[in-house]
């Protein structure tokens, strides 16, 4: 895991946090543009260097404000009139149970049952029959709307970019290259590409049961993964030249895998770190990635992204020490195992209010399966290249089986105090951290 450099407050960090959770909890704050005068007013009361951070806060304000008006649907008709969607995929088709496949559009048009067109704009969830729409396709979705879903009877696509064609050649191909390998290959597609061919499987299952399912999907921690996988043989070969190559490869892959917000994140915030403070990074990485793709505001994945890596930021550094000072670990082991423990503190308000429960032995198991999960992905990138050694990579899937059946037998929170209680440890601790993080920081 890469060390970053300690700064000397969490302010920025704190910000994004939460931009995030109000955005989540409370989005109507963002629709009451009065709150930016009490930030002008800081800003003009603040130092040269304060002041660069407080234009950040303007501007995280903002762009939070604009991504919600434009994410949110805006229909000109009634819901129950509507028979026809119009829009751009803005998340890959994936498989659910059955044959039914369900993405995300950003609506351009409605029509009634009567062919009458009305204007539409904002993102709307559809589930159809079994398709294989991916970022950028245009898509025409026939059906109706059920609460905030819209269930579509039949769907076709209207037009597919240049781009998404060669994104869609890509996939296909490396998905026949895992396609023999059964489960084991459906998992490395979806590390590789964030989807695969199947629904729900027998680990994936295990998986959510465990509280382990975000080691499955695709973030910043899989682009690291590749980034370490490919940087020493590269280093040898190109010298130093070589960090270009890589980022040009880490872009591929964010391509590859139809921008998904959390590895968009990662990809600008590995860019802007290397001029910018680590704070001012993290927040300029969260302006610049709604600016882009602001419908990232409503995505889960990047949600998790950005609370998992200013908690890591915030928190890791304490249970770093509280570590070593009570077990005598190697200095990696508890680097990445505090990295881990902070992540899911900080998202565990989102996790209960979204799945709700909280598997609380995955702040311990995490970090070996996160560990597991980085030499399945080598792994299944090596398979795709060398298809013959798919056994090995079927053979490490039975393992990872019996393990995250092990990690499922956990007991869970689910009663409604052991929400409250839950939520009101980590709200709790990640206040302690923060306290502490300032004054620990401050000192140095």
């Amino acid at each position: 895991m890469r060390h970053y450099k300690k700064e000397k407050s969490s302010f920025g960090y704190i910000a994004v946090i939460g931009a995030v959770y109000s955005s989540w909890f409370y989005p109507e704050f963002f629709s009451r543009p009065l709150v930016i005068i009490p930030v002008f007013s800081v800003l003009l009361l603040a130092g040269k260097r304060e002041a660069v951070r407080y234009l950040l806060v303007l501007s995280i304000f903002m762009v939070t404000m604009f991504s919600l008006s434009t994410a949110i649907p805006d229909i000109s008709i009634e819901r129950d009139a509507v028979s026809t969607l119009y829009g751009k995929v803005i998340q890959d088709s994936s498989k659910k149970r059955g044959r039914s496949t369900g993405y995300r559009v950003m609506l351009e048009a409605v029509s009634d049952n009567k062919g009458n067109l009305f204007s539409a704009d904002g993102s709307i969830y559809v589930i159809a029959p079994s398709s294989d729409f991916i970022y950028g396709d245009i898509v025409r979705s026939d059906g109706y709307f059920s609460g905030e879903i819209f269930i579509s009877g039949s769907a076709r696509l209207i037009e597919r970019s240049p781009a998404a064609s060669l994104r869609h050649h890509a996939s296909s191909w490396i998905k026949s290259r895992l396609r023999s390998a059964g489960e084991a290959g459906e998992l490395g597609m979806r590390l590789i590409l964030g989807y695969g061919e199947e629904g729900v499987f027998a680990l994936s299952e295990n998986a959510r049961k465990s509280g382990l399912a975000h080691v499955l999907a695709l973030s910043g921690m899989h682009l690291s993964i590749i980034a370490l996988i490919i940087s020493k043989p590269l280093r040898l070969i190109f010298g130093r030249r070589s960090g270009c190559i890589i980022d040009i490869i880490l872009f591929l892959f964010s391509f590859l895998s139809g921008w998904r917000p959390s590895l968009v994140r990662a990809f600008i915030f590995r860019m802007l770190y290397r001029n910018l403070g680590m704070d001012e990074a993290f927040m300029l990485s969260y302006v610049i990635l709604l600016s882009l793709f602001p419908e990232s505001v409503i995505d889960l994945g990047a949600m998790y992204s950005f609370i998992s890596l200013g908690g890591i930021f915030i928190l890791s550094d304490i249970l770093d020490e509280s570590i070593r000072s009570i077990l005598p670990v190697p200095y990696s082991f508890s680097v990445s195992a505090a990295a881990s423990a902070a992540a899911l503190i900080f998202s565990i308000p989102l996790t209960i209010d979204v799945f709700g429960s909280y598997q609380l032995g995955a702040i311990i198991t995490s970090f070996p399966f996160s560990a597991l999960i980085s030499g399945y992905m080598g792994l299944s990138i090596a398979v795709v290249l060398f298809p013959f050694i798919s056994p090995v990579l079927s053979a490490l899937y039975v393992v990872m089986e019996k393990a995250f059946e092990v990690a499922a037998v956990f007991p869970e929170f689910s009663a409604p105090l052991e929400y409250i209680l839950l939520v009101a440890a980590s709200l709790f601790i990640i206040l302690i951290g923060c306290i502490i993080s300032r004054f620990h920081l401050g000192g140095e």
